[in-house]
């Protein structure tokens, strides 16, 4: 756990240091940090695909921005799929399983959407 965190820390100041100078570097570190967490992090089963994400952004300490900034996408977009309001598109199926080096599968189950305020019907005559 301590050499997984000085990584972490050094993954950190390369990456906001001098990205494009020590590309390789970080690109070993993260292979190495994304290996430890797929083996000691304990992914729970029975979740739908929300719950999956706002279970990792909980054990990753993210922030629903920080994601967004990950995933380069929006903040909003973000804030929608976790209150079920927007269903997570294939694009972004992809982009969290690479994110979090899951299977595709873990956040493209079906899920229900909470339901928007009823649209009303306009009658014709």
């Amino acid at each position: 756990m301590e050499q997984y965190n000085q990584y972490c820390e050094r993954h950190e100041k390369l990456t906001y240091k001098d990205y494009e100078g020590n590309i390789e570097e970080i690109e070993l570190i993260q292979i190495l940090i994304d290996e430890y967490e797929s083996r000691t992090i304990e992914k729970p089963n029975g979740m739908n695909p929300v719950e999956m994400i706002q279970y990792l952004i909980d054990e990753n300490g993210l922030s629903k921005s920080q994601l967004a900034n990950q995933l380069q996408v929006s903040k909003q977009l973000i804030t929608d799929i976790l209150n079920y309001r927007r269903n997570i598109s294939k694009t972004m199926v992809n982009k969290l399983s690479e994110r979090f080096c899951l299977n595709p599968s873990a956040f493209s189950k079906p899920y229900n959407l909470k339901n928007s305020k009823p649209k009303k019907i306009r009658q014709t005559v």
